[in-house]
Parts: C-alpha cells; structure tokens; sequence
C-alpha cells in the first residue's frame, strides 16, 4: 500500500515513514504528573511509537456522523465525536465500537472541535464562538461564549491541562497576502478567566514543515505521480500527554505533523489516504493511545486507535 511519499536515505515504520527530531522531554499531563504513563527514551519524539500504517483499531462510523470533525477523550473507553452540521455531542464506546448516547446542545452549525475538561465538554464553531457544556448528561446546561477570534477559520480545539486553557487552531492564516501565507495560529482559551487570552500562543509556519519534509528526502504525490508541496492546514491539535509535543492534522494533505512548544517541527508522517479521507479528529487516551477520525469524502466516515508502543515502531 503506497502512502504517497518519495522516500530517501531513511529508516522504515511499519511501511509508514515517520522521521523525526529529538524533542525536549517535560513533565506530561494530568496522567502524566500523576505517574500512571512511563517516560519513553528521551532521544526520541511522540511520533515514533506509533504504526501509522497498522491501526490496532479501525471502524466504519455511522452515516449520520459521515461529517465528523473532532473528537475527545472522555475516559479509556469512550470517545466523544461532533460533526459540521448538527449540535449534538456523540458519544462513542471504543470496545463495542458503536455510538452509545447522543446529547444535543445547539442549533445547526458548522461545528469544527471538541475537547473535554473536567466534567465539562466545549465545542468549538468555526466563526469562533464556544459552546460550553457544563456536564454530558441527556441534557445539559450550555453557554455560549463569542471569543472574537481574528481568524475566520478555526478547526482545531483540544485541552492544554497543564496551562488551565484551551488551544484553538486556525486553518486559515491570520490575514492575508504572501507574507503571512504560511503563517499558522493557535490561540488560547482560559477556563479560570474564561475569556481568550491576548495573543497567539503558538506560531506554527507552513515553510517549515514543507523544509523538514524536503530535507528527510519526502515530498506528497499527486495522483499522477507528480510532486505536491504540503499545503499544512491544520484541522486537529492534540497535546501529547507525555513528551508534550502538539500534533496537528492536515486534512487536505491527508498529513500530521508535531512541533515542540517553541513551534518546531519535531515529525512529519503521511496518513492512509484510503482509510482517511478527510481526516478531521485527533484526541489522545490518558494512556498516550491515539485516535483519528476522518470525514466520509465519498467512502465511508471512519475512527482509528493506534496504541502507543513501548518501543519504536518498526
């Protein structure tokens, strides 16, 4: 199975090419601090000890979610998943494999991210306005906070626990013009003052990772066999709950690439474009398990876990 890279010069994953930097090691999230995840070995990045190519868990979703744009941890089981047109939280059991509950919480929208804190469930709008759940019950209380993001694309939205915030990615670039073309910004939501924080709080540049690609001898195919520079649009960020590391996705690239908390790119991998078309979620189990959904494009929707490995994947 080709996964579209032109590969050179560099070690194999599971058929799945995965190079990454060392990324500084830090004390991990809420899991993390209280010892229940083990450290892996210091010279290696997140992005290693996963089988991109081989998911220990794949399944169709059902047709009503065949929009599905985000994804959250609830607990090690269960997962809750939104999609662009309706205002429904689905909450999905990893083991049964099935979507167990469903909780309505706003109108029709175009609901892009999903992160879960506490006993609180936010969903984010792509114009920018935050719906917060104060618990996932059938029914639960929920306001609306209109955070006036400068951006008018945001896609990805995930907990940085260990700030007390939310982060909220931008797929478009905060104006434009060629010298901002390839610039990328996450901005911040504090759940103490419950208000968008002044400033980007990271930068992230297309260039770079389109640099790092070309310099580990990889570029994206077109179809036809002809080279395709990375377009970098995030649709997902995800914290990763050991090293720290952000992992974003790229559903036009079909792409997830990681940065350490300076914005650097510390990996870059290419997705399965048969089993993700349009891969819109990505959310980590408190055990480091990942999970990606991807949109149906003309298949089928679809959600995938790729346990974290205790070794290098290889």
């Amino acid at each position: 199975m080709s996964l579209g890279w032109i590969t050179t010069g560099t070690a194999r994953l599971t058929g799945l090419l995965v190079l990454a930097v060392a990324a500084a090691q830090a004390p991990g999230a809420e899991a993390a601090q209280r010892g229940s995840l083990p450290p892996g070995p210091a010279s290696l990045p997140a992005l290693s000890f996963y089988a991109l190519a081989a998911p220990d868990m794949s399944a169709s979703l059902p047709p009503r979610l065949a929009e599905v744009s985000g994804v959250t941890a609830l607990s090690g089981s269960e997962v809750a998943c939104i999609q662009d047109e309706e205002g429904v939280v689905f909450v999905y059991d990893l083991a049964q494999r099935r979507v167990v509950r469903q909780i309505p919480f706003g109108p029709r929208g175009d609901y892009e991210g999903i992160a879960s804190a506490g006993t609180r469930a936010f969903v984010l709008r792509s114009d920018g306005v935050l719906f917060e759940l104060q618990d996932l019950s059938s029914t639960p209380p929920v306001r609306a906070h209109i955070l006036r993001i400068p951006t008018a694309d945001n896609e990805g939205l995930c907990l940085d626990a260990r700030h007390r915030r939310l982060l909220i990615a931008a797929k478009s670039p905060p104006g434009t013009g060629k010298t901002v073309k390839d610039r990328r910004v996450v901005f911040a939501y504090g759940l103490d003052a419950a208000a968008l924080e002044p400033g980007p709080a990271m930068l992230f540049n297309a260039e770079a990772v389109r640099a790092f690609a070309e310099r580990h001898g990889r570029r994206r195919l077109t179809p036809g066999g002809k080279p395709r520079a990375l377009r970098f649009l995030p649709s997902a960020i995800a914290i990763h709950p050991m090293t720290l590391e952000v992992f974003v996705l790229s559903a036009v690239d079909q792409a997830l690439a990681t940065f350490d908390a300076s914005g650097s790119v510390t990996g870059v991998a290419a997705l399965d474009p048969e089993r993700f078309r349009q891969p819109e979620g990505l959310a980590f189990l408190a055990n480091g398990d990942l999970v990606i959904t991807s949109e149906a494009s003309g298949g089928r929707p679809t959600i995938a876990l790729f346990k974290r490995k205790s070794q290098p994947a290889r």
